[in-house]
């Protein structure tokens, strides 16, 4: 079973996201670290996460910077754990292009865009 921390800005987009990896597979357990979690590296930690998904956007605390800060403290707690960043690539292009540099730069595991299906954004979580 593959489990996935999941921090989105907006709970209809944490919604979308539980129920399109629900039903790529049932090996996935969605844990949504919700707007009062204040500390997502140790929700990470102790439901032993494998995947922490995070939306980024240009508005704090979800901002690429922010998120960047929150991988490298996780990488320190659970080195297992794979960072992979959400970006709306149509909504925020530049951002969607820093996104993909920091994955070039290997400061992230991986990136997905916002438009892919929920077939391939299953898929691609159970190749992390």
């Amino acid at each position: 079973m593959r489990r996935i921390v999941l921090d989105a800005q907006y709970s209809v987009m944490t919604s979308a996201l539980t129920m399109a990896l629900k039903q790529g597979g049932p090996d996935f357990q969605v844990q949504s670290a919700g707007p009062k979690t204040k500390d997502i590296v140790k929700l990470c930690r102790s439901c032993r996460a494998d995947v922490l998904l995070l939306e980024v956007c240009p508005h704090p605390p979800r901002t690429l910077q922010d998120r960047l800060l929150l991988a490298n403290d996780l990488r320190d707690v659970c080195p297992h754990c794979k960072t992979v960043l959400l970006v709306d690539e149509a909504e925020y292009p530049e951002l969607a292009t820093a996104v993909c540099l920091a994955k070039k730069d290997h400061i992230i595991d991986d990136f997905v865009y916002a438009s892919v299906s929920p077939a391939y954004l299953s898929a691609m979580m159970d190749t992390l």
